[in-house]
């Protein structure tokens, strides 16, 4: 499924590396952590998590900040007007 691992990285016993994952060299990785899709991996992760994203987050940060993905451009917009506001 097209991960990719660097050499000279430690991964644990029972670990699960989703499509497109990417770990970069010399980097641990602990027992027990699941990686989600196009992860990618640039520091030592401990054992017992579940992450995923670039740089990865807890799998419930990474579902908040895709959500929060798609109303970006309005919360821009939002922005820039209460900036212009405060400017009066």
């Amino acid at each position: 499924s097209q991960v990719g691992i660097a050499g000279s990285t430690e991964i644990g016993d029972n670990c699960t590396l989703a499509g497109q994952t990417g770990i970069a060299g010399h980097i641990k990785i602990g027992d027990n952590v699941v990686l989600g899709a196009q992860s990618g991996v640039s520091g030592n992760i401990p054992s017992n998590q579940i992450l995923s994203g670039n740089p990865p987050v807890s799998i419930k940060d990474h579902l908040k900040i895709k959500a929060s993905l798609k109303k970006l451009p309005e919360m821009v917009k939002k922005v820039k007007k209460l900036e212009k506001e405060l400017k009066k």
